[in-house]
């Protein structure tokens, strides 16, 4: 089973991409727990605003998405599609609480991706009801590509429109599912 993640910063059209690629390859794809986390708590305590986060909410948020991975993959046509991971909730930790918890590193290292795609934020912001961080786009953007660089991860990053995002991550797949190693990088 080949596990592709996407990740990237807020409205970069992760969601939509991983969609459509689970479409074409008629495969299963796991949505982000951490949206479905979120807005849970955020009926819980009444507002968007009255959350605070922790530690513990994003080591639940990375259990939950390995749970969601797990159950998806018993779906999966041997490619799975996943709309963040374990390593983006551990930066997107970072992102709100200034430092990454070990114990989510820890889970991601034993639950590896086999190629990540790298949204860029060169797409316009949208805002919803949970997205707070248009100003923290390129940030999160550089992040993602230094962490995925040190720790040597196979990634590609996908810039363009909708239609040229969805045909370099193709591509990127196309080649992941054809080597034997499954190996790629390029960015």
């Amino acid at each position: 089973m080949k596990r592709v993640a996407v990740v990237g910063a807020e409205s970069t059209g992760k969601s939509t991409l991983c969609a459509r690629l689970a479409q074409h390859y008629q495969t299963a794809w796991v949505p982000e727990y951490g949206r479905e986390y979120t807005l849970e708590l955020a009926a819980r305590l009444g507002a968007m605003d009255a959350i605070h986060w922790t530690e513990a909410d994003f080591l639940q948020i990375a259990k939950g998405q390995l749970a969601a991975e797990k159950e998806a993959q018993q779906h999966a046509a041997g490619l799975l599609i996943c709309d963040t991971d374990i390593l983006a909730v551990s930066i997107w930790q970072e992102r709100y609480l200034g430092t990454r918890n070990r114990a989510i590193e820890a889970l991601a290292s034993a639950h590896p991706i086999d190629l990540y795609l790298l949204t860029a934020c060169d797409v316009p912001f949208v805002a919803d009801e949970i997205r707070d961080g248009e100003h923290f786009r390129e940030w999160m953007t550089a992040r993602f590509r230094e962490v995925l660089d040190h720790k040597q991860l196979p990634f590609v990053e996908l810039h363009g429109d909708w239609q040229q995002r969805f045909d370099q991550a193709a591509a990127a797949i196309d080649r992941l599912t054809a080597s034997a190693s499954g190996t790629c990088r390029t960015s």
